[in-house]
């Protein structure tokens, strides 16, 4: 799908709401600089880390239409400096220590756990605060960091809200196999997914295991033939893939190239809820299950975006999605830009230190859901959602208290 960068009426908005405030409006106080390294260019330039970077933008302009950050008696605009890390982890890190050269303290998280991983120690060292909205490798939170907090469900999420969405399917899979790329979110997604399987008494092939070694691919690779080849002499009900959208893409496209397509079903994580999976597999994205942190059939609401479904036809009409087939890493970058908003009004001040305290202290219900961070800085009780590409769109299937249609199962011809 082509997308278009329109100017966001929102911005329009916000000069008519200058032009007309009275006695009681708040005085225009120090413009806010968020920063923020997202990958404009390299393996997730042309999707995730555009998404990433409109989510942040439709952020920072509605902010501002809404009169911006209020504390102190004064009313603070946003603004947001981002460069471009060419989806490679140390350019990432690198660049946010150049945010700190100039003085630039508030970060908004890069995309992929990758860069996330990287920025995190360079965030505690200079004394920035970031609020990560798309980096769900649990293995960030595992180093005592004071400074990082994630709005997003944790990478244990990613494989097991799959495995419990097909267990409530019918006919429910009786053996499944797991595409691992060679990176810590997706291994460890796939770790969790393979103990959920066993307790769903699923077996996974070729063995609970194999994502390690003979069914795990390199990162962001579009040739995934190798863990094919090892799965095809199982035929498993369903292959996941535990990855990002290449290696998802790469697989749907093998599988039947290769004769090794499942029994029942596809799904995997990141991709399938993603405009730029459809667009690359056409009808052959028809029917794959993909993993979401966010839906708009949440019931959730603030006083910045309105309820989840305002700010997906909000957000679409500004960047020219479909509202059925949307990204859900806007979403997430959306709400990583209000957490660092929100806490700064808690904390009545810009002060890196002052916003850190505010974040571990924050309970908000957002458009997002909620966010509240546990000792580590993790966003654990958020849950995660399921979808099914059908009719080139995005239809929840789980929970089932979501649903807006049931999944189209068995899901390959």
């Amino acid at each position: 799908m082509k997308h278009r960068f329109a100017a966001p009426a929102v911005a329009v908005l916000a000069i008519v709401a200058a032009g007309c405030g009275g006695s009681n409006t708040p005085s225009s106080g120090s413009t806010i600089t968020f920063a923020a390294p997202v990958s404009q260019t390299g393996a997730f330039g042309q999707a995730e880390g555009l998404y990433t970077l409109q989510g942040y933008k439709f952020c920072v302009n509605t902010l501002n239409a809404k009169g911006g950050i209020t504390f102190g008696g004064q009313s603070h605009q946003v603004s947001l400096v981002t460069q471009d890390d060419q989806s490679v982890a140390a350019t990432s890190a690198q660049i946010v220590d150049q945010f700190n050269d100039q003085g630039r303290k508030l970060i908004l998280s890069p995309y992929g756990s990758a860069a996330t991983t990287a920025d995190a120690p360079v965030v505690e060292r200079n004394g920035q605060v970031m609020v990560d909205a798309n980096g769900a490798d649990t293995a960030i939170f595992s180093h005592g960091y004071k400074n990082t907090f994630a709005v997003l469900s944790p990478s244990s999420s990613y494989v097991t809200s799959i495995i419990d969405a097909l267990a409530a399917l019918n006919p429910a899979p009786k053996t499944v196999a797991i595409i691992a790329a060679n990176d810590g979110f997706s291994q460890h997604s796939a770790q969790t997914g393979v103990s959920e399987a066993q307790a769903k008494g699923m077996t996974v092939v070729p063995s609970a295991t194999a994502y390690t070694t003979s069914t795990k691919v390199a990162a962001n690779v579009t040739d995934v033939s190798s863990a094919l080849i090892a799965i095809k002499p199982t035929s498993p009900d369903v292959i996941i893939i535990s990855a990002h959208l290449n290696e998802a893409v790469a697989a749907v496209k093998q599988a039947s190239e290769l004769g090794a397509k499942p029994k029942l079903g596809f799904a995997a994580t990141v991709a399938p809820p993603t405009p730029a999976f459809i667009s690359a597999l056409g009808k052959s994205s028809e029917g794959v299950i993909g993993s979401t942190q966010w839906v708009p059939e949440i019931s959730a609401s603030d006083s910045i975006f309105g309820n989840a479904h305002q700010f997906l036809t909000n957000f679409t009409n500004t960047f020219g999605w479909s509202t059925t087939q949307y990204p859900y890493q806007a979403a997430d970058a959306a709400a990583g830009c209000e957490a660092m908003a929100l806490a700064i009004e808690k904390a009545g001040s810009a002060d890196p230190s002052a916003v850190r305290t505010a974040l571990a202290g924050l309970k908000a219900d957002t458009f997002y859901g909620h966010i509240e961070f546990d000792s580590t800085g993790m966003n654990t009780t958020k849950p995660m959602y399921v979808v099914q590409v059908q009719q080139s769109g995005f239809t929840t299937i789980y929970p089932s208290n979501l649903a807006t249609k049931q999944a189209i199962w068995p899901a390959v011809s």
